[in-house]
C-alpha cells in the first residue's frame, strides 16, 4: 500500500474514533440528564419515565448495547464503564448545581445550617463514590456481556444472553418480591407505582435483549439460555437486595 494511502488510512480512523468519542460523551452527558428530569417531573409521570431512564435496568441495557456494537471485548469494557462513568457525575452535578437537594429547606439564619448543608453534601459523595463504583463493576460485566452475545460461539452467546435476560431486570424484580413476598400490609398507590414501574424494567430488558438476539440471527441454545437466565433472575434480584440495604445506610 503506498504511503501515501496509509496516512489517509490513519487520519480517517483517528477522525472516526473521535466521532465516536463525541457520540459516546453525548451518550453518557444524555443519560445522566435524563435520569435528573425523571427525579423532578410528578409521581404519575415518573412511574413511566424513571424506568426508562433512571433505573439499573435502563443503565444497565446502555452498557449491554454499547458492548454489542464495540470492536472487541476491551472497547466494549472501557466505554461502557466510561459512559456510565459520565452519566454518574453527570447526574450529581445537576443535584449539586441545579436542583440543590442535598441543601432543601435549610436557611442561612438557622442555627447549624452549615452543618446541615455540609452534612448534606457528604451524603451526596458518598452516593456519587457509591454508584461510580457500580458503575466500573456494570459497565465491565455488562460490556462484556453485550460483545459475547455478538460475537460468542452459540454456547457463549446462549450463556451471556441469558445472563443478560436474568440479571437486567433485578432491580424490577427485586421490587416484585418485595411487594409481592415480603409486604405483609395493604397495596396502596405507592406500591402499586413499584409494581408498574417494575414491570416496565423487566418489559424493556426482555425487548432489548430479544432485540439484539434477532440482530444476531443465530440459533443459541434455549435450555441453556433458559437456565442461565432463571438462575440470573436469582442472582440479580439477590444483588439488589444488597444495593437496597447499603443505601439505607448511606
Amino acid at each position: 500500500m503506498p504511503s501515501g494511502s496509509v496516512i489517509d488510512v490513519a487520519v480517517a480512523i483517528r477522525a472516526a474514533l473521535r466521532r465516536s468519542a463525541l457520540v459516546y460523551a453525548l451518550a453518557g452527558v444524555t443519560l445522566g440528564a435524563a435520569a435528573f428530569v425523571a427525579d423532578e417531573v410528578p409521581p404519575a409521570v415518573a412511574q413511566f419515565v424513571t424506568p426508562l431512564v433512571s433505573s439499573g435496568s435502563a443503565w444497565g441495557l446502555v452498557a449491554l448495547v454499547i458492548g454489542y456494537v464495540a470492536w472487541t471485548y476491551r472497547s466494549a469494557a472501557v466505554v461502557a464503564v466510561g459512559v456510565l462513568a459520565l452519566s454518574t457525575v453527570t447526574y450529581y452535578a445537576l443535584i449539586l448545581v441545579v436542583s440543590q437537594r442535598w441543601n432543601a429547606g435549610v436557611q442561612p439564619w438557622e442555627v447549624d445550617s452549615a452543618a446541615v448543608s455540609l452534612s448534606g453534601l457528604a451524603s451526596v459523595a458518598r452516593a456519587m463514590t457509591f454508584w461510580l463504583v457500580a458503575s466500573v463493576g456494570a459497565g465491565v460485566f455488562m460490556g462484556w456481556l453485550g460483545q459475547a452475545v455478538r460475537r460468542g460461539t452459540t454456547r457463549l452467546q446462549s450463556i451471556a444472553s441469558g445472563i443478560a435476560m436474568g440479571f437486567l431486570p433485578g432491580e424490577g424484580t427485586y421490587a416484585i418480591f418485595q411487594i409481592v413476598v415480603l409486604w405483609g400490609g395493604p397495596v396502596d398507590s405507592f406500591h402499586w407505582s413499584r409494581l408498574l414501574s417494575a414491570v416496565v424494567q423487566v418489559t424493556l430488558a426482555v425487548v432489548v435483549v430479544s432485540v439484539l438476539l434477532w440482530l444476531r440471527r443465530r440459533s443459541i441454545s434455549w435450555w441453556v439460555f433458559v437456565v442461565t437466565a432463571a438462575a440470573s433472575v436469582v442472582a440479580g434480584t439477590t444483588l439488589w437486595h444488597l444495593v437496597a440495604s447499603v443505601r439505607m445506610v448511606m
